[in-house]
């Protein structure tokens, strides 16, 4: 017998609006099956739920499960939990209930609870049995693979996880069937599995493009930002983050705080932190509203590690609060932070302590990055009598995942304690080129722990990125600064670099309402002179060179990387246009040197938007020239990178879209070229630009 055609959810949608009784509007929901988890918004399911909701304030447990799995699949985590608490399960037969406390002990397995956990996903899998239903027992299994991941039993998750793809496979829940081959990749990304999680993370997109569901299709290239990020291949990871953003800011889903954690993460991996802090702050802010500790985590984790200079109480506030949170995957992030705060304070023995227990952990869990860190944590604590071979096993094991900035952080590190200031100055080098800011100031880690004392000038600096001053190879603090307009005052004239500023000029900028700010500028002119010489050892116009009407910058006894950027990529640019055949790697040094934007601190400064802007075309322009240049090489892959960072830059940049997915499609990487085109095709879709296809663009 053939069966009657089911009514679409904007039929449902209508029934509602119209006023239709409860009744009606239960047989319509119900017919529907699983489908409104895929088709309907966060607005869409309260609308229903307000409409069906009864006088006890309850909601009929057949359309509270569904809710809860579609909301949280949206990202809205506490809204899913109020359906589930408001509801009897009593109500459904087995298969439902199996559906029913899955979606709960999914709940459960996010806000840290293993009792409930535990008692919610054995309730699901008896019922699931009972019912023989494949969609139950693909949500049952998959509740057992996050209890196994609970309790470390990596195997066991395995094996989960596979179970509930083959009974979501057989029931055709395509949805569902995403949503595992997401989890099993997260579950290799966890042991630092990158190429297979990056296998899985494939499956999963495209299924979950199959579907439709754009949030969905926005947490597996968040995911995939993330492998990308611990591969080294940041300008790909943050092209894939951006598109996570993108998607769920169009539905306007909270997930896209974990976009955020990403993406700070990214930009703390290459050492800018002004731009780390302010979307690890977005992050947290999502996530605490959302009681989401999978990304409340890694947020307040970099938000610590990146404090620990400007505000170290914080950062020992929230260390002390990450070894309390509850977390289903392990407390090994919240041990290797507290372990670096404490290194950062001077506390070796409480350091050695957490690197203990985070090497025990890790190795528990079989989560290699996070021993490779907890291994590093221990030889930078001392006290430990085999420092060499546990730094070695640590870039054994960076080697074997394939991280390369953390194995050059590695290097550097085994290159400071145990080689001589030669082998760490290449190993600086080499990470350099990564788009990595070795001298990355206040990040709590290996590097920080180092702290050179010696440079090569006595005053460097940094001004792409954020904002630091170097003195002898040391940060200057912030504490060290007897007034912010000292700090003006130096930013304003490493943006003007060797021409500098009148006078008069630099005084209006900063006391626009004085009427004689020529005493104060003196002022705060001799504040700056003392930081970059508080002990009085060279001329006082050896730094700052100042007379009745202009102050600059002496650029020779004072470094500026932006100003040697600024040599750098009109050398280099020069050098391809006269085809000079060391062109290509001038370009690649120069590209190396842009690590950031242009004193990321102020952004909103109007005087140091004519030196943001020529820096920022500078940098474009040398990375176009690359990328372009190594497309036509007999090694075209070197290109991707390239491209990726220009796609960062401009997110519809049309010709470089065509130039990655062509470069990807002739090294047959298909699955990648389908990727790059299927972002293309949804940022064309933004400008309501036809787009070319994918034939078009490879053929």
């Amino acid at each position: 017998m053939a069966q009657p055609e089911q009514p679409p959810v904007g039929a449902l949608l209508r029934l509602v609006a119209s006023g239709a009784d409860v009744d009606a509007i239960l047989v319509a929901f119900s017919s529907l099956g699983t489908v409104p988890i895929e088709q309907l918004s966060a607005r869409q399911w309260e609308t229903l739920a307000e409409a069906v909701r009864r006088e006890d304030d309850t909601y009929p447990a057949n359309l509270a499960w569904r809710a809860a799995y579609g909301l949280r699949y949206l990202g809205h985590t506490e809204r899913s939990f109020h359906f589930l608490t408001k509801a009897d399960r009593t109500e459904l037969d087995d298969a439902e209930r199996a559906h029913f406390c899955a979606a709960w002990a999914s709940s459960a397995w996010g806000s840290g609870d293993e009792e409930a956990c535990e008692s919610l996903t054995a309730e699901a899998y008896e019922a699931a049995e009972a019912s023989g239903d494949d969609g139950a027992l693909a949500a049952a299994w998959e509740s057992r693979a996050l209890l196994a991941a609970m309790h470390a039993d990596s195997a066991e998750d395995r094996r989960a996880h596979e179970r509930a793809l083959e009974h979501a496979l057989a029931a055709g829940a395509d949805l569902m069937a995403s949503r595992v081959h997401n989890n099993l990749g997260s579950q290799l990304f966890d042991e630092s599995r990158y190429a297979e999680s990056l296998e899985q993370f494939g499956h999963a997109l495209r299924l979950a493009e199959a579907t439709g569901h754009l949030s969905s299709i926005a947490l597996v290239r968040h995911n995939l930002a993330d492998v990308m990020l611990n591969l080294g291949r940041l300008d790909e990871a943050l092209v894939e983050v951006e598109a996570a953003r993108a998607l769920w800011n169009s539905v306007d889903s909270p997930m896209i705080g974990a976009a955020w954690q990403v993406l700070a993460d990214i930009q703390r991996a290459r050492g800018n932190t002004a731009q780390a802090t302010m979307a690890y702050r977005e992050a947290a802010a999502v996530a605490e509203q959302e009681n989401e500790t999978q990304t409340l985590v890694p947020a307040l984790v970099g938000t610590a590690l990146i404090s620990v200079e400007t505000d170290p109480e914080e950062a020992r506030l929230i260390a002390k609060r990450l070894l309390q949170i509850p977390l289903g995957t392990g407390r090994v992030p919240a041990l290797t932070t507290a372990g670096w705060i404490a290194l950062h304070d001077g506390d070796t023995e409480s350091a050695m302590a957490f690197a203990a227990e985070a090497v025990e952990e890790s190795s528990r869990r079989q989560a290699r990055a996070a021993l490779a860190e907890s291994l590093e944590l221990s030889v930078l604590a001392g006290g430990i009598g085999d420092s060499e071979a546990r730094l070695r096993e640590a870039a054994s094991i960076w080697e074997e995942i394939g991280n390369p900035i953390r194995l050059q952080v590695n290097a550097i590190v085994h290159a400071h304690l145990f080689g001589t200031p030669f082998t760490e100055r290449l190993a600086r080098a080499t990470l350099r080129s990564l788009g990595v800011q070795d001298d990355a100031y206040g990040i709590a880690g290996p590097l920080h722990a180092l702290r050179n004392d010696q440079d090569d000038v006595p005053v460097r600096i940094h001004t792409l990125g954020t904002f630091v001053v170097y003195r002898s190879g040391r940060a200057v603090a912030s504490s060290e600064w007897p007034s912010r307009k000292a700090r003006d005052i130096l930013k304003i004239l490493a943006a003007r670099g060797a021409s500098g500023i009148r006078r008069d000029e630099i005084a209006d900028m900063l006391w626009p309402d004085d009427d004689d700010p020529g005493s104060k500028l003196s002022v705060a002119l001799s504040h700056l002179k003392r930081v970059l010489d508080p002990d009085k050892q060279f001329d006082p116009s050896y730094f700052i060179i100042a007379d009745r009407a202009s102050i600059r910058i002496d650029v020779i006894n004072t470094s500026i990387d932006a100003v040697e950027f600024k040599g750098a990529a009109a050398e280099s640019l020069a050098a391809h246009t006269s085809k000079d055949p060391g062109a290509i790697e001038m370009l690649e040094a120069a590209a190396a040197m842009h690590t950031g934007d242009f004193l990321a601190d102020d952004l909103y400064e109007d005087w140091a938007s004519e030196a943001r802007d020529e820096v920022e075309a500078l940098g474009s322009d040398v990375v176009r020239v690359l990328a372009f240049a190594l497309a036509k090489t007999s090694d075209p892959q070197r290109s991707v990178a390239w491209f990726a960072r220009l796609i960062s830059y401009d997110p519809h940049d049309e010709p470089t879209y065509e130039a990655l997915i062509w470069v990807l499609a002739e090294a047959r990487r298909h699955g990648e070229a389908r990727r790059y085109h299927r972002m293309y095709e949804m940022r064309m879709r933004e400008l309501d630009v036809p787009a070319q296809t994918f034939e078009d663009m490879t053929g």
